[in-house]
């Protein structure tokens, strides 16, 4: 994942979390994901998923200490396919985050690829979640709205409506997540220039000899509660955020996520 934000005001219950997990390593999406959601929610909270199934899964408050089950509205930001969610399965994740919010939130925003498509003779990642909230009929949730990809899809940033005309962006924080976004011709080395600064030796994390990738997953292995990823993602900010904010402005289109809830069933 390189989505529709509940810009309202939060529910009283306590500030929103934002859960990220592992796939921080694999490129820069999830640190700017997290940037972008925390310039348009006020007071967030950040926790992190850790683990790979339902029996080791667990989400641990970074830098404060909220418990995950009091947000009522959450963010989930990982990569993901067709039942996958991170380093879980669609199903297991849906276990491990109602082990750790056994109260119904009210708002759960999923900006993971592939997460409300289903899998053959199965429901989506999306579905599994909502329905960890039963509600009183059938395939039914009792979370307000359930927010993700629709199905065959994945969520990116975007700057522009319409390519005619394409009206750029000068800050991340206003772009707009979308499914299905097309790109410019400019795409492909915006794209290359991040993913290869990613791994260049050349394009060291600070006061390191190691890639930003090789960094991430030795502090990943120290530490899978993820106590160091504030500061991961301020220098990855600090590093890549033109760059980023290049590659949004080569994505214009796509369509609203889905969202389903009390009132619409989720698939």
């Amino acid at each position: 994942m390189l989505g529709q934000l509940w810009l309202a005001a939060s529910s009283v219950m306590a500030n929103p979390g934002i859960l990220l997990g592992g796939t921080i390593c694999d490129n820069q999406a999830d640190a700017f994901d997290y940037v972008w959601i925390t310039d348009n929610v006020q007071n967030t909270r950040l926790f992190f998923v850790s683990g790979n199934s339902v029996q080791n899964g667990a989400i641990t408050a970074v830098g404060h200490k909220d418990a995950f089950d009091k947000s009522a509205d959450v963010y989930i930001v990982l990569h993901g396919a067709i039942n996958v969610v991170g380093d879980f399965s669609g199903t297991d994740f849906a276990k491990v985050f109602l082990a750790n919010h056994p109260s119904t939130p009210t708002n759960v925003t999923m900006y993971v690829c592939q997460s409300g498509t289903p899998p053959l003779n199965g429901v989506s990642s999306m579905a599994a979640l909502a329905r960890s909230y039963p509600g009183n009929t059938q395939d039914s949730t009792l979370v307000t709205a359930m927010t993700a990809p629709g199905p065959n899809s994945c969520p990116a940033l975007r700057a522009s409506a319409s390519d005619n005309p394409f009206v750029p962006i000068n800050a991340i924080k206003d772009a707009a997540y979308r499914t299905g976004v097309q790109h410019t011709k400019a795409y492909a080395a915006a794209l290359k220039a991040l993913l290869d600064g990613w791994t260049d030796q050349n394009t060291p994390y600070p006061n390191t000899k190691q890639t930003y990738e090789d960094y991430c997953k030795d502090q990943l292995k120290k530490d899978a509660t993820g106590q160091w990823v504030s500061g991961f993602i301020a220098n990855v900010s600090k590093e890549f955020g033109a760059k980023y904010l290049a590659l949004i402005n080569t994505n214009y289109n796509g369509n609203a996520l889905a969202t389903c809830g009390t009132n619409v069933q989720c698939n």
